[in-house]
């Protein structure tokens, strides 16, 4: 399951960003097939990893071929989150809080 959402960097974030500041990510999960979105899930396994404030904005299954069209490493953090059960690609490029309002 691809999730698309906006997350905002704790001090534990292992990129390095500043706390507080908000980044898009897409979270990918693995489901079992047919199964509901697990947002909860989602959100605590990007929790885990240094990130708090996470929204979800949109879930849905992909296709791999299409996710070479989303990001070049959206496809590697696939493979991840059907190796380890999840996986996150983390924009670098900060949300402004105008872009949260125009959302």
């Amino acid at each position: 399951m691809l999730f698309r959402a906006v997350a905002a960097a704790t001090v534990e974030n292992t990129l390095g960003y500043p706390k507080g500041e908000a980044h898009p990510v897409l979270m990918f999960l693995r489901e079992k097939a047919g199964a509901s979105p697990n947002g909860a899930k989602a959100v605590a396994e990007l929790a885990s990893r240094g990130w708090s404030d996470v929204s979800i904005s949109e879930a849905a299954v992909v296709s791999v071929a299409a996710l070479d069209s989303v990001h070049p490493h959206a496809t590697a953090s696939y493979q991840d989150a059907l190796n380890d059960g999840f996986a996150a690609l983390v924009f670098s490029e900060p949300i402004t809080s105008n872009d949260l309002t125009n959302r």
